[in-house]
């Protein structure tokens, strides 16, 4: 996932389209990663903390970006709104496991109205996508 934020970070994009490049790009293995941060909130929470550790400063950044920019709301400090939006995606996630109805999109648009980006602006940037 840091490697996928790299890149990601390394684009250029606006924060709200580089938000979604992120879901777009974790998505085929947030399968994989959902049991990380289910365990994080266990006993081996501190050591998967300092091995997230990256990752939620990636994140931060996206969203400090994001903030600065006036493109995410700030009714949070960015590395908890991050937290709270990338755990969005892995809720999904989960729950899609089961009948897969939901998907991408719908982990996109949910993180991003989280966010505070426009119902109206979420649904364009991954309506929008390639």
């Amino acid at each position: 996932m840091t490697a996928i934020l790299g890149a990601v970070n390394a684009s250029g994009a606006e924060a709200d389209a580089a938000w979604v490049e992120f879901v777009a790009r974790v998505w085929p293995v947030a399968h994989r990663y959902r049991v990380l941060l289910a365990l994080r909130r266990g006993e081996y929470g501190e050591a998967i903390h300092s091995l997230l550790g990256p990752v939620d400063e990636l994140l931060a950044g996206i969203v400090e970006r994001g903030q600065a920019g006036e493109v995410f709301a700030r009714h949070l400090p960015a590395g908890l709104l991050s937290q709270v939006a990338y755990g969005v995606v892995f809720a999904i996630a989960d729950g899609d496991l089961s009948n897969g109805t939901l998907g991408a999109r719908a982990a996109t648009i949910t993180s991003l109205l989280m966010l505070g980006v426009p119902e109206a602006r979420a649904i364009a940037l991954v309506d929008d996508r390639p």
